[in-house]
């Protein structure tokens, strides 16, 4: 039987101790909502054979450094908790950028995160980039698993236009030439740079 924090003299209703809706439940409620989202991340983890992984300030400088001054749209491949994104929208606000995530959790994120940025250049969607049917845009920026790496090939061999660029951090795509592999700065991943139509050792 609940205790009373107070009665009504008249009435002779109890009031119920609000300290009793605290404690066991509401830690257990924390702990199930936790689980939730750790289970979500893991499954599409698996799904999708990618883990979407933050990036530091210092490795989104030097990747927003490596795209051309005339562009006018970047895609981001696999956004993720939408740190790149977000940064090449503020920093380069003459770009329509548009990050592509399917992992709900990330995306939800990112989502939240972008109505705090504020930026009307950036556009973010929940979708497969490997489905997803529109161009790429001139640059397409991507940090993924190098399990999916032949995926985004084909689909930058089918839907990205010639003279594009493919800014790709740690993992090559498989059969494509690069024009340059440079050291990170910040770390000891290598940024792959692509140029479409110049991409394969034949062309």
């Amino acid at each position: 039987m609940g205790t009373c924090s107070a009665c009504c003299p008249v009435a002779g209703v109890c009031i119920p101790d609000r300290n009793i809706f605290r404690g066991p439940m509401t830690d257990l409620s924390v702990l199930v909502f936790t689980g939730v989202i750790l289970a979500l991340i893991a499954i599409y983890a698996v799904r999708l054979r990618v883990v979407p992984m933050p990036s530091l300030a210092a490795a989104r400088a030097e990747i927003i450094s490596y795209i051309p001054s005339d562009t006018k749209t970047v895609t981001d491949f696999g956004s993720g908790w939408g740190d790149l994104a977000i940064n090449i929208a503020r920093h380069r606000p003459d770009i329509a950028v548009t990050g592509i995530e399917l992992s709900p959790v990330p995306y939800a994120i990112s989502r939240m995160r972008a109505v705090l940025a504020a930026k009307p250049n950036l556009t973010l969607i929940r979708a497969d980039f490997r489905k997803i049917d529109r161009e790429p845009g001139d640059v397409v920026v991507c940090f993924l698993d190098p399990r999916v790496m032949g995926d985004v090939g084909d689909v930058l061999d089918q839907k990205m236009r010639a003279g594009g660029i493919v800014i790709s951090r740690a993992f090559a795509i498989p059969g494509w030439q690069a024009f340059g592999e440079v050291p990170m700065k910040s770390g000891s991943d290598i940024l792959y740079l692509y140029r479409v139509g110049k991409h394969k050792a034949e062309a």
